[in-house]
């Protein structure tokens, strides 16, 4: 989903050849240098499946960062160097051996360090299969999060998040022997990498563990996920893309790093950011933020979420709303409320009180409308068009799955962290709205309105023994005052 700005050639033709590098934004074409996942689902016995595809003819370094839905505390990460024209697909699943979330794949694509591997309390399995295939399962961890502070330190709340994946840069041969790294890297005729081992050799004692950038250039985009939930006891599956965000690198950009660092991370972006605004979203603004994060949000921010709802009993309908904010923790997760960064306008607290210790999530505070198929119609002086009045209420958490209809079941099977919202009908459409917090630019020229916000409806319906799922994105609406026009 999101705000769609015009394509690079658009946008060259508009504003210049220097459009090119404007600012990240988010690319309608669905390939670029970060890939958001707005959820994974680990939880009651779902799976989430993802598949992420290199579409260049370069060697890509990756980062794969999962973060937990309550304040996106990173529950595991590691390096995915990905061959030409590479397709690593992998699933979220619960831990076999625990009760948390685990990653597990049979993919041959190379990750450092290897999955499957010991994790301190956390280790990894490998399992060989018939064919001979490798299956590696890495379960999550909580080490980010589990302190003396926090009310919620148990390794369950890593069973729903959200994903980032960030190109950290191309990959090329130093020298023939320890920095052949795109060599090891590329798979061969048997579709298996020719050396994994070496790049885990590089980071552990070789080019890699003295400078990390030897042979890494600047991201060049062309990185495209998918992904689907699938419940096997609830016979339903959901699937969904992955918000795309391209020209995302700083000019000067570094990025590549061991296995075991916190960055680059959803922070590490450009100040820059290309914002399509004007009636329609049909002109190109480009606005220079404080900070990478802030121009992250600013590229993403939307003053209201609209989608279907459908509750029809006749067929079992169900609704899940998914509501992520990938990069609220940077705004939030600070000591005090002065000093959250907006648009955010609370800050997230593990633990607070003094005898009664609770969290403090963060909430926002929303507007919901809601309209039924035929316009929610009551005859007045209004005609056929009354506007229903809007409740006000909060939406917590940087993952927020929210169940339509009062005391209902999830769509999506999931318990952790679920939130429930009555909805008027059993058909119609919703209305999110965030149109009081806003965001201004390094210099102060130019607000943008709403929240930093990503996500799609999950639609299930039951026939009989049988149950089918849709998902579809969100539909976003983007406000700014002070970009003029183009």
């Amino acid at each position: 989903m999101k705000k769609n700005i015009i394509s690079l050639a658009v946008a060259a033709t508009v504003l210049g050849a220097a459009a090119a590098q404007a600012g990240q934004y988010v690319n309608p074409d669905k390939t670029g240098e970060v890939l958001l996942f707005p959820f994974y689902n680990a939880d009651n016995g779902n799976a989430t499946n993802m598949h992420i595809v290199n579409t260049t003819g370069s060697v890509k370094a990756v980062k794969i960062r999962f973060v937990e839905y309550k304040n996106s505390d990173e529950v595991l990460d590691f390096n995915l160097y990905l061959s030409p024209k590479d397709h690593f697909a992998f699933g979220v699943i619960k831990d076999p051996n625990g009760t948390g979330a685990a990653v597990t794949t049979s993919d041959n694509s190379c990750t450092v360090p290897a999955l499957g591997s010991a994790n301190g309390a956390f280790a990894g399995t490998t399992t060989e299969n018939a064919d001979g295939s490798i299956t590696r399962t890495q379960p999550f961890v909580n080490y980010q999060y589990a302190n003396d502070k926090d009310v919620d330190s148990s390794i369950e709340r890593t069973l729903t998040g959200h994903v980032e994946v960030i190109e950290m840069g191309v990959v090329a041969n130093v020298d023939a022997k320890k920095g052949a790294h795109a060599a090891f890297a590329t798979h061969g005729a048997t579709g298996v990498p020719a050396s994994c081992a070496g790049l885990d050799a590089s980071w552990a004692s070789g080019t890699w563990a003295t400078n990390a950038s030897a042979g890494i250039s600047a991201p060049t985009g062309g990185l495209y996920g998918l992904s689907y939930h699938i419940n096997v006891e609830a016979a339903a599956a959901f699937g969904f893309e992955p918000t795309a965000l391209e020209d995302w690198a700083p000019p000067t950009y570094q990025g590549h790093t061991n296995p075991g660092s916190l960055t680059p991370s959803i922070a590490s972006g450009t100040p820059a950011a290309a914002i399509m605004h004007g009636a329609g979203g049909d002109q190109h603004g480009e606005v220079t933020f404080a900070s990478g994060v802030e121009a992250t949000s600013g590229t993403l921010q939307t003053t209201s979420l609209s989608n279907d709802v459908s509750l029809n009993p006749v067929v079992g309908g169900m609704t899940d709303w998914v509501v992520t904010f990938p990069t609220k923790r940077s705004h939030v997760d600070v000591a005090t409320a002065a000093a959250v960064a907006a648009p955010f306008t609370g800050n997230w607290l593990g633990s607070t009180g003094t005898t009664t210790k609770k969290e403090q999530p963060a909430c926002e505070p929303v507007s919901i409308g809601q309209w039924d198929r035929e316009e929610a119609f009551t005859a007045n002086t209004n005609g056929f068009s009354p506007s229903p009045a809007a409740t006000t209420t909060k939406i917590c958490n940087e993952v927020a799955v929210i169940a339509m209809g009062t005391g209902t079941t999830s769509a999506l099977s999931v318990t952790t962290g679920l939130t429930n919202l009555s909805f008027s009908y059993t058909d119609g459409w919703q209305q999110m709205s965030f149109a009081t917090q806003s965001m201004t630019d390094a210099q102060g020229s130019v607000t943008v309105s709403g929240l930093p916000a990503i996500g799609f409806a999950a639609y299930k319906v039951n026939n009989g023994a049988m149950s089918y799922g849709n998902a579809a994105e969100h539909k976003a609406n983007t406000v700014t005052s002070g970009l003029g026009t183009d």
